[in-house]
């Protein structure tokens, strides 16, 4: 797997005396980046201390599965004369050595990074999993009053010892923070995968999408967080949905077992009702350290396979936890990510001027199209790229874009193009008109969706049929293709070129349906869908399922979903069946009814 080199050059940590009237916290920086250094008296110790754990927590974290040593097993196994010879267990080590052990240990992700500006401390790290970002930023004049310091981005060494003396920080007890680098520490070389890398620079670039803007009391994250505290999910879908309808408070709906936690927040500010799905809720358990601090807590929803982004208002600090929401990864589970790779062609003249003017001063996406005289469109697309390698970063409560180098050195958007090489082969296959083909999708209900299409790869003179189903959770449960690779290894080895073009062959053409559906020419084109909508009443839920087939329109409707009432409407043209059916949906919008076909 490709990597990049990072040399890393540390101090060894003081671990503080904890018997003095002051607390000294020495923090490392990487002596192998340019000076930055800060001395300041915390005014807010609890804070600081809370906010710098709960980044740890996020580094450390890893919901991966991890495989099982088995060694200890065997050793059993050969104590009790059992059938396992001293080969098979000295194998056994071999391997799980191999695998996992210190020879693996080089390959790691980049160490947080710690930037220091005039207008505060910014600290942000990314799980080794590639499912959770989280930044914290420290007001400067609020959270710490700075002696002196040198503006730059570093890399901070978050080991134990660090963990440990953030632990011993008091709010009675004067603390200090210094952070500087040294270059008389031991250079250690880490190889950063470029997968991660990339993903890294993905959720970045997702923060500058639409999003809905959900307002929460910190109590409304609480009593979700002792909700799932107090059961557990054995049955999927396993997912925390947001009901969003204009001009009434959010509500949280936590599945399988459809409890709603009404939010008691600001009531929601959009114009048209709908459902977001998200997913990995458990990450959120990281935040609970901080509620106590917290004032407000604003969540921005992309929708659906998108990242949701969690900020707190700590008053004198903010943290933004970003929590991806692709949860097949191999599977081009990122497919949602498709329009956000770089592009083919760049201006470096106006890529150099957006980063000097944005290393000046931070500013938005349309105070930077003012400033420089350029399209809107233009400096999207340059800022998109500048966040892919690492040279900005953005801050979705502000929408400011600030500037940030990720490595001392930018990074090439070639290396970030594509996650691997299957990846690479997939997208080859999509670059050519009709090579990918999607032949028939099957709503299976509960069960998911069935997906069947066809691959021509004409490179390769070859023809393939392919097919995979989607859970209600987007996760691929069945997969086959006529492909070599899939025959001589099944699954075993991730899913094949074609099943990752088709699975991106078929998110991009749901989107170009949802996007379509906005426009009385899309909807034009649409012959045949099915819509779910549904009304929360108390502690019941009136649900509307209408399908549209050619010149029929299929309505079922009840508060029980095992026994809806049921009408069907036939007509002489399928443009009347398909304006009654618009005509029904509009209707059940200005209703109130909410749209949960996608979420």
């Amino acid at each position: 797997m490709a990597s990049a080199e990072v040399i890393h050059r540390y101090r060894e940590f003081t671990v503080p005396a904890g018997d003095s009237e002051s607390y000294l916290l020495d923090v490392p920086l990487d002596g192998a980046r340019p000076d930055v250094e800060i001395k300041a008296t915390i005014q807010r110790p609890d804070l600081v201390r809370d906010g710098l754990l709960v980044l740890g927590e996020v580094l450390t974290s890893d919901l991966r599965r991890q495989a099982s040593d088995r060694a200890d097993y065997l050793a059993y196994l050969l104590r009790k004369g059992k059938r396992a010879t001293q080969a098979v267990w000295e194998a056994q080590k071999t391997f799980l050595a191999a695998k996992y052990g210190e020879a693996t240990q080089r390959e790691a992700p980049l160490d947080p990074l710690f930037s220091v500006g005039a207008d505060g401390i910014d600290i942000e790290v990314f799980s080794r999993d590639e499912s959770t970002y989280a930044r914290l930023h420290l007001k400067a004049g609020h959270a710490y009053q700075a002696e002196h310091f040198t503006a730059g981005t570093s890399h901070l060494s978050f080991t134990p010892p660090l963990l440990e003396a953030l632990r011993g920080i008091r709010s009675y007890r004067p603390t200090t923070l210094h952070g500087h680098p040294s270059t008389s520490g031991d250079a250690k070389a880490v190889r950063v995968p470029y997968r991660w890398l990339r993903a890294f620079g993905q959720v970045q670039a997702a923060s500058t999408l639409p999003a809905e803007r959900v307002h929460l009391a910190p109590v409304d994250l609480y009593n979700m967080l002792l909700s799932l505290r107090l059961r557990k999910a054995k049955t999927a879908p396993r997912a925390l949905r947001y009901e969003l309808v204009p001009g009434q408070t959010p509500r949280l709906v936590l599945e399988p077992w459809e409890q709603v936690l009404t939010a008691s927040g600001s009531p929601y500010q959009g114009q048209v009702p709908q459902v977001v799905r998200t997913w990995g809720r458990q990450r959120l358990n990281l935040l609970g350290r901080l509620l106590p601090h917290a004032k407000a807590v604003d969540v921005y929803l992309l929708g659906a396979g998108l990242p949701a982004f969690y900020v707190l208002d700590l008053e004198s600090a903010s943290l933004t936890l970003a929590l991806s929401g692709w949860t097949d990864s191999g599977w081009a589970g990122i497919a949602t990510f498709d329009l956000l790779a770089p592009g083919g062609s760049e201006d470096e003249v106006l890529a150099k001027r957006v980063v000097k003017q944005v290393a000046e001063c931070p500013l938005t996406l349309d105070a930077l199209g003012e400033t420089l005289r350029q399209p809107r469109q233009t400096i999207r697309q340059v800022l998109l790229q500048e966040l892919l390698k690492g040279t900005l970063v953005h801050d979705i409560a502000s929408g400011l874009f600030h500037h940030r180098p990720l490595m001392a050195q930018p990074l090439e958007l070639d290396r970030l193009r594509y996650r691997d090489a299957r990846e690479e082969q997939a997208h080859r296959l999509l670059a050519t008109e009709d090579q990918v083909q999607l032949t028939r999708i099957h709503d299976l209900g509960l069960d998911g969706t069935a997906i069947d299409g066809e691959v021509q790869d004409r490179q390769a003179h070859r023809h393939y049929q392919t097919s995979f189903t989607l859970d209600r959770e987007g996760r691929s449960i069945k997969a086959s293709c006529t492909c070599h690779e899939f025959r001589r290894a099944g699954l075993k080895q991730g899913p094949c070129p074609h099943m990752i073009a088709l699975r991106l062959r078929y998110a991009r053409e749901q989107a170009a349906l949802e996007q379509a559906r906005e426009t009385a020419e899309g909807r034009r084109l649409i012959r045949a869908e099915t819509r779910t909508l549904s009304r929360r009443q108390g502690e019941t839920v009136l649900s509307y399922r209408i399908s549209l087939d050619e010149r029929q329109v299929l309505l079922r409707w009840g508060n029980d979903p095992q026994a809806l009432r049921q009408q069907r409407l036939l007509f002489n043209r399928a443009e009347e069946a398909r304006d009654v059916y618009f005509a029904r949906l509009d209707k059940l919008a200005q209703q109130g009814f909410i749209d949960a076909s996608t979420a």
